[in-house]
């Protein structure tokens, strides 16, 4: 048994959540998280390798990670990064609307990670089926424009303003989280947005130390009290770096590991490294009972060892 507890023991702790987000419902298993797929439309990104500046380099990518099992593509729009200059809402809106209403024209589910109301307005007309409100819900507007168009919505746990570099000092920080939710889904819930409609993500990195991401992890049976869809940002995260050292392109075994630790409560695990995250759970979740072992044909000599090039 580990630390944070199995996923198989997690089930008895936890129920499955349907969520929904737009045309698309999701039923969120307990050790079976949904794969939300990272797509930036802006340059900033802490953990991007490369910057994909044209939307049909953009829709390439995020098809691609649909192909590998992701279920939902959340498009950034202005990075968190402190160190940048801020993105103008214009230019955010007009980097982001063409790539949603290409996604969803696929049938794709969108999220859009975004603090601005203008932007989660332009793109919920455009299609998309979420807004990943990484402010906290500071506008309540935003919670209201979901509502009116059927969308699901993200309460991310932050105490600053966006692209304000902080780490805070906090008594407790998972009673902050716990209080945060609280009052941000009461707004919400006043602003019209149904509780099904409702996503929870504990911020990790938000203006948190290491040891308070640390603190928060262990903390998830707590949040997954509130019956909520838990979305968890598990890519390349900073307090996994300090554990290993590894720099942010090169933390896919640290990603591994923090989709290990969320898995046992329903929702949604972020992340840039889709096939690889999704041939993980896939293992995981069948050694687990929670899939069935696909149809074996003992005849393809390539999944048994190595086959010689050259």
């Amino acid at each position: 048994m580990s630390l944070l507890t199995t996923a198989a023991a997690a089930a008895e702790l936890a129920t499955a959540v349907d969520l929904q987000a737009g045309a698309h419902r999701y039923r969120l298993r307990p050790g079976a998280p949904a794969v939300m797929g990272i797509i930036n439309t802006n340059p900033g990104s802490f953990s991007d390798t490369e910057h994909l500046a044209s939307t049909g380099a953009q829709l390439a990518m995020a098809m691609a990670m649909v192909d590998a099992g992701a279920q939902i593509i959340d498009v950034g729009t202005d990075s968190g990064v402190t160190h940048g200059e801020p993105i103008d809402v214009d230019t955010q809106i007009a980097a982001a609307v063409p790539l949603v209403r290409e996604l969803v024209a696929r049938g794709v589910a969108v999220s859009i990670d975004t603090p601005k109301l203008a932007v989660a307005e332009a793109t919920l007309e455009a299609g998309a089926a979420m807004i990943n409100d990484v402010s906290g819900l500071a506008e309540p507007r935003i919670a209201a424009a979901c509502a009116a168009h059927g969308a699901a919505l993200v309460l991310l746990h932050t105490r600053v303003g966006h692209k304000q570099e902080a780490f805070l000092s906090f008594d407790d920080v998972v009673a902050d989280v716990e209080q945060l939710f609280s009052e941000r889904i009461a707004v919400a819930e006043a602003q019209g947005l149904p509780r099904d409609a409702i996503v929870l993500d504990p911020g990790l990195g938000y203006a948190k130390h290491p040891h308070d991401d640390v603190e928060v992890l262990r903390a998830y049976p707590r949040f997954a009290a509130h019956g909520l869809a838990i979305l968890t940002g598990a890519s390349r995260k900073y307090y996994a770096g300090v554990i290993t050292g590894a720099e942010p392109p090169e933390r896919l075994p640290e990603t591994l590991a923090t989709v290990e630790a969320v898995r046992p409560y329903p929702g949604f695990v972020r992340v840039h490294d889709v096939d690889e995250v999704v041939r993980y759970l896939s293992v995981m979740e069948t050694l687990e009972g929670l899939r069935p072992l696909p149809a074996v044909d003992t005849s393809i000599a390539r999944l048994k060892w190595v086959t010689p090039t050259g």
